[in-house]
């Protein structure tokens, strides 16, 4: 059994630390170093931490240098033949880092994830599909990032084969990662993916992911214009990656206008959106209310916007 090193970084984790570390130790593959990154905590987490004598868990206190980098804390003290990130207010199914493992080697490749549940506390029950395990390319993987479909873009809930990260770190930057897993994809050119739910995010009102702040916003902004750059070098007539910077300006307007008009207007986004615009786009996998979108914010953004709402308003009657 080749050792997996487990990253979990928490800052202020008190209230989740003990359920998501548990989940860990408890894992039916044994053969884990599990690095926590206490990130300059001033809460109880390492009291909590401090309590357990498990030999495997390592943990590594720092000044509070931000999620992003001390990420990188925990790659670049990994000793394991594969990384496996879990968010500190996250947890895992007892058997999911053997399954994933298992994936690695049954299917030959560096990268392997599976299905995860949304939950908004710890009483829930789980409705398994039957199993279907299936290989993607690099490219299938990176536009169901661009497109939006699924959590293909979160680092968290995929093994990864340490070698990936030789020359990628997470940047000291808001939105992490977006800036690091379309290269991830594109170093492992072959990606292991299973529908079953193994790993278990827990939906916060004060998580990061859900505070749509101005500055997390630019971010994201910049952070998609930088992937589209890059990857137009790699794939010069790649749609999907038109396609996803299209749908991210539309979002950016739709959700942060009000919040962001003044960068929206000085970075000239509109005429980013306007200058790489084709209705080459509608031929890659969108949804067809995306396609609408797309469409309708060329001609007018506040038309598509207001289409939207009445869209998204007339849906939820629906239910």
């Amino acid at each position: 059994m080749e050792l997996i090193t487990v990253i979990i970084n928490t800052y202020n984790g008190e209230k989740y630390i003990k359920k998501c570390l548990d989940s860990i130790i408890n894992q039916t593959y044994k053969n884990l170093e599990i690095l926590v990154i206490n990130d300059g905590s001033t809460d109880n987490s390492l009291n909590i931490l401090n309590t357990y004598k498990d030999k495997r868990i390592k943990v590594i206190t720092t000044e509070n240098k931000g999620l992003s980098l001390s990420r990188n804390v925990g790659i670049d003290n990994a000793l394991g033949k594969y990384l496996y990130f879990v968010d500190v207010d996250d947890f895992i199914e007892k058997d999911t880092i053997e399954y994933l493992y298992n994936l690695i080697n049954k299917y030959k490749v560096k990268i392997a994830t599976c299905n995860h549940e949304n939950i908004y506390d710890y009483d829930f029950t789980i409705n398994q599909e039957k199993e279907n395990i299936i290989t993607k390319s690099s490219k299938q993987m990176i536009s169901e990032v661009l497109l939006g479909k699924g959590r293909v873009g979160t680092i968290w809930n995929k093994l990864f084969d340490i070698s990936l990260f030789n020359n990628i770190r997470f940047e000291n930057r808001i939105v992490n990662d977006v800036v690091v897993i379309y290269k991830l994809y594109l170093n492992a050119n072959k990606i292991a993916y299973s529908n079953q739910k193994k790993y278990f995010y827990l939906k916060r009102n004060d998580s990061i992911s859900i505070k749509r702040s101005k500055e997390r916003q630019i971010d994201m902004y910049k952070a998609c214009l930088e992937r589209y750059d890059y990857l137009k070098k790699v794939w010069p007539n790649y749609i999907e990656n038109e396609a996803g910077l299209l749908l991210m300006i539309f979002k950016l307007y739709y959700y942060d206008y009000k919040k962001i008009k003044d960068f929206y207007k000085a970075e000239k986004v509109k005429k980013k959106y306007n200058e790489i615009f084709s209705l080459k786009v509608l031929k890659c996998d969108l949804r067809t209310n995306d396609k609408i979108k797309i469409i309708l914010f060329r001609i007018s953004p506040k038309l598509s916007k207001l289409v939207t709402k009445i869209y998204v308003y007339l849906h939820h009657i629906k239910k």
